[in-house]
């Protein structure tokens, strides 16, 4: 596999987990006090953590796991089915019920709404199967266009309404589901040299 392939399904996996699209709805609720410039603001605070975050993680992911004598398959195992509850959760419920008030800022949108265990759990497994600078390069990818999405958030969420972020989450939520199955799949096979 090639390095624009490994890049590609890295940052798709990036993507799809941190879902700039399907948190529209949550950023507009968190900052529907603030004023366009605040929103960008907030957002561009709460992106910049979010990425310093997973960033670390890349850098020192691996050395926790060693340090615990945790080997990848198991963490592509439990990190899978980790994956695999969150996007059955996404799938399952009226995933944008709650209007939180007042005015959102590192908590909860870098973490856990950017920077949740699923992007963790990905970042580490991502860097054990395509390599660290590909990882890091699908990282930078992915908050450049979560970025883009939250510049436009306005106009975006006027052409996808309410409706139309749930079935982007949705979707988003299967695809999810997909890529933790593909994770369990590879873990149980290192692990039993299938």
């Amino acid at each position: 596999m090639d390095f624009l392939e490994k890049l590609l399904r890295a940052s798709i996996a990036l993507i799809i987990i941190i879902d700039p699209l399907g948190l529209i709805p949550i950023f507009m609720a968190l900052t529907r006090d603030a004023t366009l410039e605040e929103r960008r603001a907030i957002f561009s605070r709460a992106a910049l953590v979010g990425f310093l975050l997973l960033i670390l993680f890349s850098f020192t992911g691996t050395g926790i796991l060693n340090l615990f004598g945790i080997t990848l398959s198991d963490f592509k195992i439990a990190g899978g089915i980790l994956l695999l509850v969150l996007a059955l959760r996404i799938v399952g419920e009226a995933h944008y019920d709650q209007e939180p008030g007042g005015r959102a800022g590192i908590v909860p949108l870098a973490v856990p709404l950017l920077v949740g265990p699923g992007a963790i759990t990905t970042t580490i497994v991502l860097i054990g199967s395509y390599g660290l600078w590909v990882t890091l390069t699908a990282i930078v990818i992915t908050f450049f266009l979560s970025f883009l999405v939250f510049r436009n958030v306005h106009a975006l969420y006027r052409l996808l309404g309410k409706t139309g972020s749930d079935v982007i989450a949705k979707i988003m939520g299967m695809l999810l589901a997909a890529i933790a199955v593909q994770f369990i799949r590879e873990g149980i096979q290192e692990v039993f040299k299938l």
